[in-house]
């Protein structure tokens, strides 16, 4: 037993004599480029008088004989402790930032901050009944004016707790993105232990289920891990990044804290087998009671839940060293995976004694816990305890391993086939573009008087013949882009371009054409230049398969309206026609791969119903989306919204290139028939 307590007590003092040196040389570090101003704070009791313009005069006032010095981080020395405000200010230092602002930290006050005699910020009410009830203590972020250079800053604070009126934690400054950034970089071991603590907690819930027989012990276990990680989360900074409700975190910190020693004795009293069931049990409680009428007290307004912390940590500390004289009287008695329970508990209630009394009588500790080292002690001898169960399972755990190398050969095969179908279209194109060639060779010689055909006349069976080739040619080009998305390999090269002049020059490619079936085309935007992130060929893709689209559903005298329209955030592309529209209960089908609206023998084009469902993959590779609105016999309308991302250190790229090649066109536009 004396063994083991040595053991303990030399494994704490190790741990403080090496972490506490590394949290005081990582939180130097950390704020290097961060001015702290620690010196020439000044003080003064009470509230100031406003004037007629409704500004405290106290900030029009130079007589600094009535300011008093005090040290940062700290409480000025306030003599009457019946005083409901105090005043503090310090001179700001000559430094300049980018988007300066300080980034304040208090405990439990509500202040107001001025500089240049006018209000900068406002936390919390001053009234009596507001004050009744803890405002939280949040980081804040004040924003600064750029020359702020040398200017006092004046703070009014008042606090629930009078004896710390005045408390200044951290007073910094730095640009607003730094700021926030220290902050996360100080606080995200804590923050990821806090996470990895609950997380551990809800495993260990599963683990109830596995071993019935010792179900108590894993569920009052994981309720100590939960409760544990909940208070680091609600002691965190970070959480205000995601939640941001001061007061709720008071009572969320508080029960969390008050219900930690509820669970860690019940856990203790069944890991003992209720061996010392009577002295365990009147320590939880005790806890229970004090947790009750602290929330109690709170509500009636009759004491700030706050204040009820100092009795609370007196009880907790008595309460931790009775159970740790209860476990190391049972030690010899336990198994292996009791003893490694018991062990890290153990370390951690004594890491968490530690931060009590750290916090509570060091006005300059850290914010690193202890208890989150004393965390990892304890998930590493939890390690072992499930290694221990878990040596039990193997005839699970081999069967599992068997379903993976069946999912994993399953989808080798998938692969196997994908890459089949990308060689076997790869096979198809080769002939083809040779067919193609030759054709359009014959059609030169033909045309320069090389060769004469005798009989009928040949044109529009060279057309067919071109024709045919190029959708040969489009249907082999989508079904290799098909097979690379399904298989992750297209990926799009963004660069910056003007949207705009890419999907105008694209339009203009394909205008001559479209007008010569007596189509009009317009392209209209509400900005000249939009700068984004894109692939200009996945762009061409996109615009000529949703043009040819236009073109097949429209007869003669119809139009096609191409807009761009800028919305800051993202850009807006329209493709609108007044062809002959899609019936509503077809609308969600043309996005599906290998769908035809119509199916119908008497249809004046082709198609193997790819082109939309391309077009879609296409659009959510770039990260946008697509959406179409129709009216059958009124026309259709395809809406297409990308991000304006910009791509970093990357100039725009020049425009030449976005002119669309003949025969692309042919290619897209293959499928209608004149």
């Amino acid at each position: 037993m004396k063994r083991a307590v040595v053991i303990v007590l030399a494994a704490i003092i190790v741990l403080i004599y090496i972490i506490i040196p590394n949290i005081k040389n990582s939180h130097m570090v950390k704020y290097m480029t961060a001015t702290d101003v620690r010196e020439g704070w000044q003080y003064r009791e009470g509230d100031s008088p406003t004037g007629k313009d409704g500004v405290p005069l106290w900030l029009k006032n130079n007589d600094d004989s009535l300011w008093k010095g005090f040290e940062v981080p700290g409480t000025p020395p306030i003599n009457d402790f019946n005083s409901e405000d105090v005043w503090v200010r310090v001179k700001l230092p000559q430094d300049k930032y980018k988007d300066p602002s300080i980034f304040f930290t208090t405990y439990d006050q509500v202040f107001e901050i001025f500089i240049d005699g006018k209000l900068l910020y406002k936390f919390g009410d001053f009234s009596k009944s507001a004050l009744k009830k803890s405002p939280g203590s949040p980081w804040h972020l004040v924003e600064l004016p750029d020359d702020y250079g040398g200017k006092y800053v004046y703070i009014k604070m008042h606090s629930v707790r009078k004896v710390n009126t005045g408390l200044i934690r951290r007073f910094q400054i730095n640009s607003k993105s730094s700021n926030i950034i220290n902050m996360i970089k100080e606080d995200m071991i804590t923050f990821s232990f806090a996470f990895m603590f609950v997380f551990i907690g809800f495993i260990t819930i599963l683990l109830s289920l596995i071993k019935r027989k010792e179900g108590q012990v894993f569920t009052y276990f994981s309720l100590s891990c939960i409760s544990v990680g909940i208070w680091l989360i609600a002691e965190n900074g970070i959480k205000q990044l995601f939640f941001y409700a001061p007061q709720l975190w008071v009572y969320i910190d508080i029960a969390s804290q008050y219900s930690i020693p509820i669970v860690f004795t019940l856990l203790i009293n069944s890991l003992l087998e209720y061996r010392h069931k009577l002295v365990l049990i009147t320590i939880a409680k005790v806890h229970a009671v004090l947790l009750v009428i602290s929330f109690l007290l709170d509500i009636l307004n009759i004491t700030p839940l706050v204040c009820t912390l100092p009795v609370f940590y007196v009880v907790f500390g008595i309460s931790m060293a009775v159970a740790i004289i209860v476990i190391a009287g049972s030690y010899k008695s336990w198994n292996i995976e009791t003893k490694l329970f018991s062990a890290g508990f153990t370390v951690l209630c004594c890491s968490g004694v530690f931060d009590i009394i750290n916090w509570s009588f060091n006005p300059k500790h850290s914010n690193t816990y202890l208890t989150q080292w004393g965390i990892f002690i304890f998930l590493f001898t939890l390690l072992f305890v499930m290694i221990f169960h878990y040596l039990k399972a193997q005839d699970k755990v081999v069967i599992y391993s068997e379903e993976l190398k069946f999912k994993e050969r399953v989808l080798n095969e998938s692969k196997q086939q994908l890459e089949f179908f990308s060689n076997i279209s790869h096979e198809l194109r080769t002939p083809l573009n040779i067919i193609l060639s030759t054709i359009q060779l014959l059609d030169l010689f033909k045309s320069d008087g090389t060769i004469k055909i005798v009989g009928r006349d040949t044109d529009n069976y060279f057309k067919i013949m071109k024709q045919n080739c190029y959708r040969l040619i489009r249907l082999v080009n989508n079904l290799i882009d098909i097979t690379k998305i399904d298989s992750g390999y297209l990926k799009p090269r963004f660069q910056n371009h003007d949207i705009v002049m890419v999907v105008e020059d694209i339009t203009q490619s394909v205008a001559d054409y479209i007008k010569s079936r007596g189509i009009d085309i317009i392209f209209d935007t509400d900005v000249e230049e939009k700068t984004i992130a894109c692939d200009p060929e996945i762009i061409e893709r996109i615009m000529l398969n949703l043009l040819s689209n236009a073109v097949k559903f429209s007869k003669p005298g119809a139009s096609i309206l191409v807009d761009v329209h800028d919305e800051e955030e993202n850009v807006l592309i329209s493709v609108k026609d007044t062809g002959i529209g899609i019936e509503k209960d077809k609308i969600d089908m043309i996005f599906e791969r290998f769908v035809q609206v119509d199916k119908s023998f008497t249809r004046n084009h082709e198609g193997s119903g790819i082109g939309l469902s391309l077009v879609k993959s296409l659009v959510e590779i770039l990260g946008g989306t697509i959406t179409v609105e129709s009216e059958y016999g009124k026309g259709s309308m395809f809406k297409i919204l990308l991000p304006t991302n910009l791509k970093e250190e990357d100039r725009m790229e020049e425009p030449e290139i976005h002119a669309v090649h003949v025969e692309k066109v042919n290619i897209e536009f293959s499928d209608i028939y004149s």
